[in-house]
């Protein structure tokens, strides 16, 4: 199945995403290659400032992999050019406490019911179809007595869109297999590296830039906003 997902962030991030499923297994996978070349990370140097810019791409992708047999979810972030490679983190499987409302919509060919429920600190509604008896979804949502179609959150920076589904998948092992990746991280390490990823690119752009460049080199002033540009904004340990 494939979504239009649009992700938190300061400015407009659309991303081609898909939903490998059987019976027991989900697999949702964004920010994957087309073609197996990884674009090199771009340096632009002027007499006031130095300027990177980079992807979150590789031949895998970034993925959510649930197994709701054992009820492990195993999150994959895809390689970030040459600064990050590429890592696993096991997830907590959070239950998330759906509201099934009476409203219906029709998503393609499929009748949909509304559902509102709350996960890491936002609000998000969530049409899902009971003709697809699966509790699969997009990103991290799961749950429903539906394979959800189509989500949002209340502040209106998260979304996937329904675009197309093969139903039944005759989906391939290979695309449901566990994620690889070069690195392992605990979930609490995986958070502390979003919460500082600006002083981790800092440092890593330090570290590539030759040594006169680098010394002169000064962080600008990290933004105030807390977790406002990301999808979890609060975790269980946190409350």
């Amino acid at each position: 199945m494939n979504y239009e997902y649009i992700i938190p962030a300061e400015k407009l991030l659309i991303k081609e995403s898909t939903l490998f499923f059987n019976d027991s297994v989900s697999k949702f996978i964004f920010d994957k290659m087309d073609n197996a070349i990884t674009p090199d990370s771009k340096v632009k140097v002027d007499v006031n400032s130095i300027n990177l810019s980079f992807s979150s791409t590789d031949e895998q992708g970034s993925s959510i992999f649930r197994d709701f047999l054992s009820e492990k979810i195993v999150v994959r972030e895809a390689k970030v050019d040459k600064l990050f490679e590429s890592y696993l983190y096991e997830d907590t499987w959070v239950k998330i406490d759906w509201e099934i409302q009476e409203k219906t919509m029709k998503i393609g060919k499929y009748t949909c019911k509304k559902a509102i429920g709350i996960f890491r600190g936002r609000t998000y509604v969530a049409w899902f179809t009971e003709e697809i008896p699966l509790p699969y979804g997009p990103w991290k949502l799961y749950g429903l007595p539906g394979l959800i179609l189509q989500a949002e959150d209340a502040e209106k920076m998260f979304k996937a869109t329904f675009k197309r589904i093969n139903y039944p998948t005759g989906c391939e092992h290979s695309d449901l297999g566990s994620p690889t990746a070069v690195e392992i991280k605990t979930l609490k390490e995986h958070v502390e590296f979003r919460d500082n990823i600006h002083d981790y690119v800092f440092k890593k752009m330090q570290s590539r830039l030759p040594r006169h460049l680098a010394n002169n080199m000064q962080q600008i002033k990290k933004p105030n906003d807390g977790r406002k540009y990301r999808d979890e904004k609060i975790f269980e340990w946190e409350k």
